[in-house]
């Protein structure tokens, strides 16, 4: 009865076994590879199972095929007039069935819309789709600038800050030098005095009275030297003196707002200054202008009065039209001679009837 027993434990102690060391392979492998094994088991389970339907899942719809509300049959064609697909009997019992209805089949209308709505995309909206991808591939550069900007803008604040940083670390480090020297000769000075004070008290408990009656003489000179040693009571080293280099940059600011504010203003008044001047300038270059125009057109009309009244005082001759001058004053007038008739003549003013045949000139003022 008894190895029964022993064989189940044999048996059972194996099987623990080969799960301890199936446990242990499995805690070897990489996580990555467990994964990819549950997986491929997971995909084998339901590859063994047949495959069944999800009353909770819907199922694809089904494509239904669209009929005419009036005569219950299947579209064939559309009328572009009223954008509606209708039957073939809307065509010929109605209400499609008249001149003002355009009918085209249902492929040709979507081939024409097609091509048109794909032209349309074509021609527009790929162009405006180009000019909105380029401003944004702008605007993302205008923010690299952006970035690239302020980047070295903030390099050289903290570079200029922290010169400023260092300047006061060095005008702190001097000035705690000074006082830590001082600090330090004071301290000196009371180490002195406590090492006399200590060995005075330390040879007062003495018993015997010679080491201090031998001693007293150098502790005693010891109190007076350290009596009449003087010691710096004021101290030079203030904080105030401090470099405050934000301050004087925010002064400077503010002044230099100040400044920029006068400038405006002066360049306001000046600028006001020549606008008036301009004016002026403007107005005093009409003034002459009119005035000199004037003037022209007043030694025009005075030339041209003087020019008739010359006109008027220079004489002709009556028969032979010739100027008053002085080598046809005296001389023959060939035209003036007997038995002539004086149809063409030159002046306004008749000679007398003695006058003519006699040869000699006329002189009188010439028609105008």
């Amino acid at each position: 009865m008894d190895p029964q027993p022993k064989k189940k434990k044999s048996v059972s102690s194996k099987q623990d076994k080969s799960q301890a060391g199936s446990v242990k392979s499995k805690k070897q492998q990489p996580p990555g590879e467990i994964l990819e094994q549950q997986n491929s088991q997971h995909d084998i389970q339901i590859d063994d199972h047949p495959q069944q339907h999800d009353p909770f899942i819907p199922s694809p719809p089904q494509q239904q095929i669209k009929v005419c509300i009036h005569h219950n049959l299947p579209f064939q064609f559309f009328c572009e007039a009223c954008e509606d697909p209708i039957c073939q009997q809307c065509t010929i019992l109605g209400p499609h069935n008249t001149q003002l209805h355009r009918i085209n089949r249902l492929s040709d209308s979507f081939k024409l819309r097609c091509a048109k709505i794909e032209e349309s995309i074509k021609a527009n909206l790929l162009g405006k789709r180009e000019q909105l991808l380029a401003q944004i591939h702008r605007i993302e550069y205008r923010i690299e600038e952006i970035k690239y900007v302020k980047t070295i803008i903030e390099r050289d604040a903290r570079a200029e800050f922290g010169g400023v940083l260092e300047r006061l670390k060095q005008s702190e480090g001097q000035k705690l030098a000074i006082l830590s020297h001082e600090i330090s000769e004071l301290q000196r000075d009371l180490d002195k005095i406590n090492e006399v004070g200590s060995q005075f008290y330390d040879l007062k408990e003495i018993p015997d009275p010679c080491p201090f009656l031998l001693k007293s003489r150098n502790i005693y000179d010891q109190i007076e030297y350290m009596v009449a040693k003087p010691f710096k009571v004021q101290i030079d080293v203030y904080p105030y003196d401090l470099p405050r280099e934000l301050t004087e940059l925010r002064l400077q600011l503010q002044r230099a707002s100040a400044q920029q504010q006068l400038i405006e203003f002066k360049n306001e008044i000046i600028w006001k200054l020549l606008s008036e001047k301009q004016i002026d300038e403007e107005t005093i270059k009409q003034e002459l202008e009119r005035q000199a125009s004037e003037e022209i057109n007043e030694w025009s009309k005075l030339v041209d009065k003087f020019s008739q009244e010359l006109r008027k005082q220079q004489l002709v001759c009556y028969y032979c039209g010739c100027k008053m001058e002085k080598q046809y004053v005296n001389s023959i007038c060939t035209q003036n001679r007997q038995e002539q008739d004086y149809d063409k003549v030159f002046c306004n003013e008749q000679p007398p009837q003695n006058h003519h045949g006699t040869g000699r000139h006329y002189f009188a003022d010439p028609i105008l």
